[in-house]
């Protein structure tokens, strides 16, 4: 076929096919979170049906061993469901059946049993099935399809385990718990999925202030109202308070400092980063303090500045590692409380309960 608006020859045949695979690789990795190698290996038999005592029935996948040799075995959507029928129509169109062919496992660079495996391609008149590799490639041509009308895409390499993390990450933050999507992702430590889940800003803000409603809506309305000027003062400077030389106290409000000023053998105290040269000052200091007081005799001296040594060499231990792990994040202060919804009031950063 031809182009006229170009004169390019154009491949229908192959275009279809190209497209319909690459819909069916998309849609497989992004709606069963399936490995690369786990999506080439599905066969005709991974699609099973359970019959529940009520008698539903019930779609299943089952996922041949992979990385964690563990076959597992997880439900099917009815999206997911549509893909794989959809591929079998297709076989069963073009060849009356699913048919038998070989598979080269990359990995261990040897040929498996020949299987009816759902994603296998035509390849010099002899059936094939699809290699890790293919399903890669497929995945850079979808995204860089899209190139033309989304230049975003222009910047980002797509890879296949990426669909992965965006189906733990829709699972967990639409209220799946995260054990059970461990079970689906086909993980023995849940931390590795931990990993898989990215929660956003927007998601921990929306969720925090549907807790706050619903938490409002069963109390009475009189055990909330705006603070005076007066109280919203005192609680500004409260915080003001907990500012000292080697970063913030972190005692809750309305409490006075319970350790005499004694910062670095205080729990609560919380080091600025920028604040650890000043650290290694203290500590010099208070070696030179031991010391003489070793000279000197003064043996309950010495007694008192050994814990002061060990909290400052933790706390400075514990401040390098959370600069390691994220950078810090300034909160800044709570706005004013307006109206109850939204902007503050009766929670327990703005207003005040009971009083």
């Amino acid at each position: 076929m031809i182009n006229r608006d170009t004169g390019e020859l154009v491949r229908l045949t192959h275009e279809k096919n190209s497209a319909f695979w690459q819909w069916a690789v998309v849609e497989t990795l992004r709606l069963a979170g399936l490995r690369r190698e786990e999506v080439v290996e599905l066969t005709h038999l991974s699609v099973r049906q359970y019959q529940r005592p009520n008698g539903e029935g019930v779609a299943l996948l089952v996922v041949s061993p992979s990385k964690s040799d563990r076959e597992r075995v997880i439900p099917m959507s009815a999206e997911l469901f549509h893909v794989a029928a959809q591929i079998i129509r297709r076989h069963r169109e073009e060849h009356g059946t699913v048919p038998v062919c070989p598979h080269y496992d990359q990995s261990e660079r040897t040929w498996c049993e020949p299987l009816p495996y759902l994603f296998q391609r035509v390849q010099s008149g002899t059936p094939r099935a699809l290699s890790t590799s293919g399903v890669r490639q497929i995945v850079l041509d979808a995204a860089k399809a899209l190139t033309p009308t989304h230049p975003q895409f222009a910047e980002i390499r797509f890879a296949p385990h990426d669909f992965r993390r965006l189906f733990t990450t829709d699972l967990v933050n639409n209220g799946l718990p995260i054990h059970i999507g461990a079970a689906l992702l086909g993980h023995l430590d849940i931390q590795t999925t931990r990993g898989y889940v990215a929660v956003f800003d927007e998601d921990v803000i929306a969720h925090y202030t549907e807790f706050l409603d619903r938490r409002w809506a069963k109390r009475p309305p009189t055990e909330y109202r705006r603070p005076t000027d007066g109280e919203w003062s005192d609680f500004q400077e409260h915080f003001d308070k907990r500012k000292v030389e080697l970063g913030s106290c972190g005692r809750p409000y309305g409490t006075p400092c319970a350790h005499e000023h004694a910062c670095i053998r205080c729990p609560m105290l919380s080091i600025n980063p920028k604040m650890l040269p000043r650290l290694d000052e203290l500590e010099a200091d208070l070696l030179a303090r031991r010391q003489r007081a070793i000279d000197e005799g003064w043996r309950g001296e010495v007694e008192g500045l050994d814990p002061t040594a060990r909290f400052l060499r933790s706390k400075r231990a514990q401040t390098h590692r959370a600069a390691a792990a994220t950078g810090s994040v300034d909160l800044g202060m709570p706005p004013r409380p307006g109206a109850r919804a939204g902007t503050g009031e009766g929670t327990g950063t703005g207003g005040f309960r009971g009083v």
